[in-house]
């Protein structure tokens, strides 16, 4: 797995140089230079600048392409794949690559020069060529064996390296800090507005939202810090996304508790016929299989109950089921006497068979 990053080109190409050829963090083998030297990057970068008259503005830009430190990747193999990636991608430039070795993980540093060799013009890397050099990286990768990156899945949660070194010494990032508040009053704000409220009378975090962006800005900094600096789940996109959810849950939910309660109050007024019918049915011994058939019917509307339809029901099952047996228990004590009656009749010499 290779990751790749563009850093910005804030310092001077000077102080650039002098921090990727830090003693330490790499080796002359691990220098290399493509339509340049690796002796006078900076003269040989401002040569071309004159010579297309494009001193100002943007002078590099600055790559770096990072590998899982479970891949087991030695240098020489690092900087091989680096620099057939680097080519492919980037024609017409000078590029200065190093690899840095002072870390857990393998590293290439790229530094390109922003104006062409060919034809004077300015390099231009935007969002889509980016996302084609790293499909680029990951196929490369691939075919060496290494692990991937899934180029798909947004940082959900954006951390710097920075942030990781202060968390691995167990200590709280202050976009840490903002991060937890940020989602705690997520789920206890119903809208943006209440969700901005929250954050600066509970924890002194002002906000700043525009048409497409959302910014927080922590008691203890000066600047703001745009939401997807700190992650996707923190956008103003996300969060707009989050209270929609929110309301389409409550009213599903509403829309749940009325449907409940009506079948619920429908279930009930059933119940309440169905024991009516029973009882005017019960008073005629002959009428079972009219008792039955309702019973049957309650049996098969019980599928349709709510819960608390469903428990009314099934003690009315249950005072039907006492009925059926009374009425079992009574009809068997009749034939029960009608049988003796017959044998004591018989005994008298009656003939009860006319």
């Amino acid at each position: 797995m290779a990751i790749i990053k563009c850093l910005p080109g804030t310092k001077s190409l000077k102080n650039q140089l002098k921090y990727l050829e830090k003693e330490g963090k790499t080796s002359e083998e691990l220098k290399d230079g493509i339509n340049c030297t690796t002796d006078n990057v900076e003269k040989e970068f401002n040569i071309v600048k004159e010579m297309y008259n494009k001193k100002e503005g943007k002078q590099y830009y600055h790559y770096t392409q990072a590998f899982n430190p479970e891949d087991k990747i030695n240098p020489e193999k690092a900087h091989e794949i680096g620099r057939e990636w680097i080519e492919k991608n980037i024609k017409g430039h000078q590029i200065y690559m190093v690899t840095h070795v002072d870390k857990e993980h393998i590293h290439n540093h790229f530094l390109i020069n922003s104006v062409s060799i060919e034809d004077g013009k300015k390099l231009q890397i935007n969002p889509k060529k980016l996302e084609k050099m790293k499909i680029e990286s990951n196929r490369i990768c691939e075919r060496e064996g290494l692990t991937k990156i899934n180029l798909n899945k947004k940082n959900e949660i954006f951390k710097t390296d920075g942030e990781y070194r202060i968390e691995k010494r167990g200590q709280e990032t202050w976009k840490g800090e903002l991060r937890e508040v940020i989602e705690l009053e997520l789920k206890n704000s119903k809208n943006l507005e209440e969700f901005r409220e929250n954050l600066k009378e509970k924890y002194d975090v002002e906000t700043r939202v525009t048409k497409n962006t959302i910014s927080y800005k922590h008691p203890t900094q000066k600047k703001s810090v745009r939401g997807k600096r700190l992650g996707e789940n923190y956008t103003k996109e996300s969060v707009l996304n989050e209270f929609n959810k929110q309301a389409d849950r409550t009213i599903s939910e509403g829309n749940n508790r009325g449907r409940e309660k009506s079948i619920s109050e429908r279930s009930v007024e059933g119940v309440k016929q169905n024991k009516q019918t029973r009882i005017r049915e019960q008073s005629s011994e002959g009428n079972l299989n009219r008792v039955y058939g309702s019973i049957g019917e309650i049996e098969k509307g019980a599928k349709q109950f709510s819960i608390k339809a469903r428990e009314e029901e099934q003690r009315s099952r249950k005072e039907d089921e006492g009925v059926r047996r009374e009425q079992q228990n009574a009809r068997k004590e009749r034939e029960q006497r009608a049988r003796e009656d017959r044998k004591k009749y018989k005994s008298r010499g009656f003939n009860i068979e006319r």
